[in-house]
């Protein structure tokens, strides 16, 4: 019989696809386990055992074997034949697709028909025994060293019969031949079991599921995290994402502020901060326009609590996606039209963050009702990090082995004080499903979800989660430095620098200390006069009483006399300025913070400053350079104006790298009026042509962008001020509305993007038709560090730096209430009254 033409394939592609599709033991394990979950199971039973062969088996004489067991569902005849020795095949993707779930209310982890081929990495040969219902329990055998080569995949054996045992239910995976024995053997088990406690979720709310673990008859600690360590955390953060908003609230305990103080800082600490339990710098706190709403916390154990709501479309360079909803372009009128494009929504998940001091921390310790901070190390460090899980199963590599993949570490400064979450001091989950975040897809080979817009939605909204945990800490952290600064400077003035302030505290130290030692000195020193001038009295008195050696002495002891007076006189002197110590020792207390928070804004700044120097440079280098293309280029067309028709080409090429040249000069002739040489420059001039200077280099700036810029001028007016630094309020104010247009561009809005500036003296402002600001950042928009972008695209300094310069002139910036149809407000006013100039 002659058979049709058809693709068949080699039993070698197939390991060799589960060799590629699986990366080590523990990732088949996972994948082996969650079949089990997949089956309805309560739980699965993994034992390791590397001495002894597995008894009844197929391959009795197979030394060492691996046996995963459950409860779930199991398997009858026709899974078997139609399902699981089918490669690729899955009734769990049908479901998946359908949205259908187990009885016991599972969506199904696997989709890819490839879960068994995970045996492979762990031996050569693979035994079933599974009951299904009330049917038959049924074997199942085949060994992976049968698939070479030079055989076809059907042609590989497999032996399905009837089990010599009955199982009540559920099935019983058996692996012989194991493939490497020595990873279940000695120092390299603790690792194993540590990878495969933080795959298996610790965290109760995270785990629906039981997994155990024996090797070689010893039962692995999968490391659950007690809600006992996690009490002992010095900040706890809860997350959650549903409906298109972030939700985030945390507390922290006021050991917080301790952190590595020592000497007087340590002190003030004790002193002030600890008896009131924090109360009257939670006072202080309330009137510094906290970047979040906050609250004392009712929880006794903790110090302050916080609250921070944002929607996903308010966070900047978020991934959109089509709407399906949009109307078409011949909409009604009347009706307000769907956006083309909205965001791509990851679905809802919950996250819990514990932030723990790794140092001694008695109170940590009474909080946890541990007996040693020793337990909370240890947990700590095997299972650091903010992992994502899945129905109870992690994702990798998210926050596995110490993976950094919400670059905590990279928010870190150098700083001693930094005081956001550290990769290496925090524990933490985000708790996603299959049925709830079904756009997070698991990569084929489990390491990481598919890169889409879903999931780089889900990143940003953790990513700005813990940027905004990072924000509130600085922020009490600047405030304690000031806080401390006032309580002790008692209005003395700041003076000197961090060497002073080190010699001063060691001189306060060292004159305190001889005037205490003077004291004693002195107290000597007077009875010692006291007899003295008593004999010396004596023997002037009674001449004839005294002998020949004691009126030889009289001379000598007047001397003396006169030196312990000399003597007791320095020491009064001393003590005298023991009370100059005591208050160059407030000096000092003072000088510290105020130091402390000098050193921070320096920090902050001083990339800025460098910027400033590399533009000044650029923009000398650039004119040079635009000098001398322009003039190569005139060269070249005046050369092909002469050739005639042959140089056209050329002379179309020179006249566009002319234009290129003129346009980049005008760019920098904007720059030029902020740049250091010329920023200490006064000049008197109109604000309208000051506006009309800046809309012609925005609209270059935007030709491309098809935003519009528009000047209003109601009424003008002159100022007297730094060209330059005028420029600057306006070009941070504009480049602000040009990210938020571009983004609400993004969004698939109709109509052109534009920008406003109404002059009416003596206000300048400024406004757009973009989204508006977001209701979260409106109280402290002026604030440094106050930015919905992510921290690649803006550090949150513009308008900050945009409220300080005008703040030097003596002028303000205000966000007015007026809103737009967003009901966001969007006017930004400018009050110039400190500069302008009448008529």
């Amino acid at each position: 019989m002659v058979t049709s033409p058809h693709f068949d394939i080699s039993a070698a592609v197939v390991r060799q696809l589960g060799d590629e599709l699986v990366s080590d033991e523990v990732t088949a394990l996972v994948e082996l386990v969650k079949n089990a979950y997949d089956a309805d199971a309560d739980f699965a039973h993994v034992v390791v055992n590397t001495a002894d062969t597995p008894g009844q088996s197929d391959f009795p004489d197979e030394l060492g074997f691996i046996s995963i067991e459950d409860n779930g569902v199991g398997m009858d005849r026709d899974d078997i034949d139609r399902g699981w020795l089918v490669i690729s095949l899955s009734g769990k993707r049908e479901m998946k697709a359908k949205g259908a779930t187990t009885p016991r209310g599972r969506t199904p982890l696997g989709d890819k028909g490839l879960g068994r081929l995970s045996t492979q990495k762990l031996g050569s040969r693979l035994e079933m025994d599974t009951r299904k219902g009330e049917g038959d329990t049924l074997h199942v055998a085949f060994s992976w060293d049968a698939f070479t080569e030079d055989k076809s995949l059907s042609a590989v054996p497999v032996t399905v019969r009837n089990a010599d045992q009955p199982r009540l239910k559920g099935t019983r995976l058996l692996i012989t031949g194991l493939r490497n024995p020595d990873v279940w053997r000695g120092a390299t088990v603790e690792q194993l079991a540590n990878d495969l406690a933080q795959i298996i979720s610790p965290y109760e709310k995270a785990r629906t599921f039981l997994v155990t673990l024996t090797i070689d008859g010893k039962v692995i600690d999968l490391g659950q995290i007690s809600e006992r360590v996690r009490r002992a955390a010095v900040g706890r953060f809860v997350i959650d994402f549903k409906a298109g908003d972030l939700h985030l609230g945390g507390k922290m305990r006021l050991a917080k502020l301790r952190g590595n103080q020592r000497d007087e800082e340590l002190e003030f600490f004790e002193n002030v901060v600890v008896p009131s339990n924090g109360k009257d710098f939670y006072e202080y706190l309330k009137s510094r326009n906290p970047p979040v709403a906050m609250r004392l916390s009712a929880d006794s154990a903790y110090f302050i609590e916080f609250d921070h709501t944002v929607g996903l479309e308010n966070l900047g360079s978020i991934e959109r996606i089509a709407n399906p909803n949009a109307q078409a372009d011949g909409a009604a009128a009347d009706e307000r039209p769907e956006p083309h494009l909205i965001p791509a929504d990851p679905g809802p998940f919950h996250a819990e963050v514990d932030e723990f001091l790794l140092r001694s921390d008695e109170s940590a310790l009474r909080l946890s009702g541990l007996s040693a901070s020793s337990e909370i190390q240890r947990v700590v460090k095997r299972h650091a990090g903010i992992k994502v899980f899945r129905d109870g199963f992690a994702v990798k590599p998210y926050g596995i082995n110490g993976e950094d993949w919400l670059r905590l570490g990279a928010q870190q400064t150098s700083a001693s004080s930094w005081y956001g979450l550290r990769p290496h001091n925090v524990l933490g989950f985000v708790a996603i499903s299959e049925a709830r975040n079904p756009h997070l897809k698991d990569k084929t080979d489990r390491e990481g979800f598919v890169s889409n817009p879903y999931s780089q939605n889900f990143r940003r909204l953790m990513v700005h989660s813990t940027e905004m945990i990072g924000q509130f800490y600085e922020w009490i952290r600047r405030n304690y430095t000031k806080y401390r600064e006032e309580r002790l400077a008692n209005g003395v003035a700041f003076e000197g620098a961090e060497r002073t302030i080190t010699s001063a505290r060691q001189v306060a130290r060292t004159l305190k200390s001889y005037a205490e030692r003077s004291k004693a000195i002195d107290s000597a020193a007077a009875e010692v006069q006291r007899k003295v001038e008593t004999l010396s009295a004596r023997i002037t008195a009674e001449p004839l009483l005294s002998t020949t050696d004691e009126r030889r002495l009289v001379s000598l002891l007047e001397a003396a006399n006169d030196a312990l007076r000399s003597s007791r006189s320095i020491f009064a002197e001393l003590e005298a300025h023991a009370a100059d110590a005591e208050k160059l020792a407030s000096v000092v207390a003072a000088l510290s913070p105020r130091l402390e928070i000098v050193n921070s804004q320096l920090q902050d700044f001083s990339e800025l400053a460098g910027l400033g120097l590399i533009a000044e440079s650029l923009s000398h280098e650039v004119h040079n350079q635009t000098d001398r293309l322009t003039q190569r280029a005139r060269a070249a067309s005046d050369e092909a104006r002469r050739d005639g028709n042959q140089g056209a080409k050329l002379a179309r090429f020179a006249n566009e790298v002319l234009s290129t040249a003129s346009a980049l000069r005008r760019q920098i002739a904007h720059l030029g009026p902020a740049l250091r040489f010329q920023r200490d420059r006064i000049e008197r001039f109109p604000v309208a042509d000051l506006m009309r200077d800046t809309k012609v280099h925005f609209e270059e700036r935007w030709r491309h962008d098809a935003i519009q810029i528009e000047v209003d001028i109601i009424s003008d007016f002159e100022v007297e001020t730094n060209r330059g630094r005028l420029l600057q309020v306006f070009d941070n104010l504009l480049l602000n509305s040009e990210y938020w247009l571009k983004q609400a561009g993004q969004n698939g809005r109709r109509g052109r993007p534009s920008v406003h500036i109404e002059i009416e003296r003596p206000f300048v402002r400024v406004s757009d038709n973009g989204p508006g600001v977001a209701p979260s950042v409106e109280s402290n928009l002026f604030e440094p560090f106050v930015t919905l972008k992510p921290k690649s695209t803006g550090r949150g300094l513009g308008l900050f730096i945009t409220s300080q310069v005008l703040a030097s002139m003596g002028s303000s910036i205000n966000l007015l209430h007026a809103r737009n149809a967003n009901g966001r407000r969007h006017v930004f006013e400018i009050d110039l009254s400190g500069v302008a100039r009448s008529g």
